[in-house]
């Protein structure tokens, strides 16, 4: 039972990160229709939200180059623009 388990994270940590996005977006998904406040469209939403991250996550190669690249360019939109 336990090689089997641990089979079954090896394989999983070994997917791209697109598709750990793409199940992250699922699971939420499936929470939200327990729920019951969600239409079938949003399914659709969720999914290619969280595919995108993981795709985001799998360039970056990491959670904090994703929010430090977010917050740079936060930073430079605030920015005020001496040239006008």
């Amino acid at each position: 039972m336990r090689e089997t388990l641990r089979d079954a994270w090896e394989w999983f940590a070994n997917l791209p990160h697109r598709y750990h996005g793409l199940m992250l977006g699922v699971a939420v998904w499936v929470i939200w229709m327990i729920v019951g406040f969600w239409r079938m469209v949003l399914l659709a939403v969720l999914v290619a939200l969280f595919y995108g991250f993981g795709r985001i996550w799998e360039q970056e190669g990491s959670v904090a180059g994703i929010a430090e690249r977010l917050l740079a360019q936060l930073a430079n939109r605030r920015r005020p623009r001496d040239d006008m």
